[in-house]
């Protein structure tokens, strides 16, 4: 498992071919809206990974279905973790304004609980999302990406390997917010966050690909078939 993470990080520079996409990728995903043509090049690059095909993606064949991928992938996204950020919105609300600044304030508690609920929220649909792509990826049908009990299937045949794979994404995409907002002045930060995240986002499809159980090999919560 560890030699299969490792090729994820390393995977984007190993090919001449591979870093002019990172570039590519990492310049369409500085700029909003265009950066859903760079998220759908990660969704389609999953998907072929998922069926075997090693045939090259060409960016400027597919801009249109590039694109079309991203918005979808997009739509999953926010489908899974709006009712979350709003619970955390919510209570940042509470703290911030309707209690008056005041910490023992009733108002200022029901924040602090909206915001707990709100990240445990979060993280439990983080930790559905990455699998309701690849199924919706594998099946090629959106509905497939909220069939719970599909995706619960699919978690179970890997269970430990996938939470590990969850941590480790949990993990590099705060390390990248904090390198992008933290560490760095803002200007450079916000110049280099385009690569930052698309480097991410590559690492995390060769991650998936890896673990992610094809057709081949389902598994059903009422028993097992092939």
């Amino acid at each position: 498992m560890k030699k299969k993470i490792l090729d994820a990080f390393k995977e984007p520079f190993q090919k001449q071919e591979s870093i002019i996409n990172l570039l590519i990728g990492g310049v369409l995903t500085f700029f909003p809206v265009i950066n859903l043509i760079a998220l759908g090049y990660l969704g389609i690059k999953l998907k072929k990974k998922i069926e075997q095909d090693r045939s090259c993606i060409k960016w400027e064949e597919n801009i249109k279905a590039l694109f079309m991928r991203g918005v979808f992938l997009l739509g999953i996204g926010i489908s899974y973790v709006i009712i979350p950020v709003l619970l955390m919105f919510l209570g940042g609300r509470f703290m911030l304004s309707l209690s008056g600044g005041k910490i023992l304030s009733l108002f200022y508690f029901r924040g602090q609980v909206l915001n707990i609920i709100g990240t445990l929220l979060l993280l439990i649909a983080l930790y559905f999302l990455p699998f309701a792509i690849c199924l919706y990826l594998e099946e090629n049908d959106i509905k497939k990406g909220f069939q719970m009990r599909k995706i619960l299937e699919k978690i179970f045949m890997v269970a430990k390997e996938y939470t590990i794979v969850y941590v480790i994404i949990i993990g590099l995409l705060a390390l990248s917010l904090a390198f992008t907002l933290l560490l760095l002045n803002w200007v450079t930060g916000f110049l280099i966050s385009g690569f930052v995240f698309f480097y991410d986002g590559l690492v995390i499809t060769n991650i998936l690909s890896k673990f992610f159980p094809r057709k081949s090999i389902t598994i059903s919560l009422l028993g097992v078939s092939e």
